[in-house]
């Protein structure tokens, strides 16, 4: 179980001892930017030439919200790669984005599906909050509508298919693991540095393993929080250092694949790694603090290089029709 604090020093972890909180970043709306690494040389490529950093790095992508967090160690040609990742990790998770009111570049909500197409969601102007436009052509199926053993109003929408590459959005998560690395750290990593400088890639994977989860999907917090956590025993049978990001609704955790320090582990199979994650967070203008639960992940194989439909298939809303209110719940392929 994670914690954040207010403000933006390291909060704390509850891991059951198996693992320590080694470096964590987190930003909201009262956030002014934060600048992590060292000016210089690229920690990804190793680039020293100071006329190369010219870019602002946003050490996580921009369309997950991230208006806060800047990388002074990455230089212009690798923040140009990145953002090929960066575009796929945002297109996995479109319509968690669309439905929270995520903004992105431009300060707007991602649209979700093409405007003339069998179904999209989108965000129109509201007082506060856009207002979210739903508009999905009737698949034929009976299970479209129902009712809960509650009474509750059962809607289920189909999302469009909007195609994404799974490794690239797996090296988006690298990505933003390797920028928190403390300089110790680095080192033991040379292998996947090199793996993520080559996005045309031939390496057999199996499995590279992601676990999603999610929490106030319609309504999501504005706040990002990228921690990396290291086991508390080197002995112990489980991975060296584990990422887990959140960006507003949606979280995130991968294990990092060292360079020889899981030598000694046996084969895990996917899934093995189950955080669930909560974020506390609060401000020095408020007295009151607002926690958001993750709940347990839904594990996912983006080990494929190939273009794959977004993993949603279909957005449910349990409406009840005597408080006007219901959850929006995502339904993974």
């Amino acid at each position: 179980m994670g914690h954040m604090d207010k403000g933006p020093g390291i909060g704390e972890a509850r891991l059951g001892g198996r693992y320590t909180l080694l470096a964590q970043v987190k930003a909201s709306t009262e956030s002014t930017k934060l600048y992590i690494g060292q000016k210089g040389q690229c920690r990804y490529c190793g680039e020293s030439d100071r006329r190369v950093f010219k870019s602002e790095a946003h050490a996580f992508p921009q369309g997950l919200g991230n208006r806060w967090v800047i990388s002074r160690d990455e230089c212009d040609k690798c923040n140009q790669l990145f953002s090929r990742y960066d575009d796929a990790i945002v297109r996995a998770v479109a319509p968690l984005l669309t439905l929270g009111a995520t903004k992105g570049k431009s300060n707007k909500v991602r649209q979700t599906g093409r405007s003339a197409g069998p179904a999209v969601l989108s965000r129109r102007d509201g007082r506060d909050r856009p207002l979210l436009f739903i508009r999905s052509v009737d698949s034929g199926t009976s299970e479209q509508m129902g009712l809960t053993p509650e009474g509750a109003l059962l809607l289920k929408f189909p999302i469009a298919n909007d195609p994404f590459k799974p490794r690239y959005a797996y090296k988006a998560l690298v990505k933003m693991a390797i920028a928190l690395l403390p300089d110790a750290e680095i080192a033991n990593y040379s292998s996947l540095r090199a793996w993520l400088l080559d996005p045309d890639d031939a390496l057999e994977f199996p499995h590279l393993d992601v676990g999603v989860s999610f929490a106030s999907i319609g309504n999501a917090p504005e706040l990002l929080a990228g921690a990396l956590l290291r086991r508390s025993d080197p002995k112990d049978l489980v991975p060296h250092i584990l990422f887990v990001f959140c960006a507003g609704s949606v979280c995130f955790q991968i294990d990092l694949m060292s360079d020889h320090l899981e030598d000694h582990l046996p084969p895990l199979p996917p899934g093995t790694t189950n955080i669930e994650w909560t974020n506390t967070v609060g401000s020095p203008n408020r007295p009151e603090t607002i926690s958001f639960d993750y709940g347990r992940p839904k594990h996912l194989n983006w080990s494929s290089a190939q273009s794959q439909p977004q993993p949603v298939k279909e957005i449910v809303l349990e409406f009840n029709p005597l408080t006007s209110n219901g959850p929006l719940t995502p339904i993974f392929r």
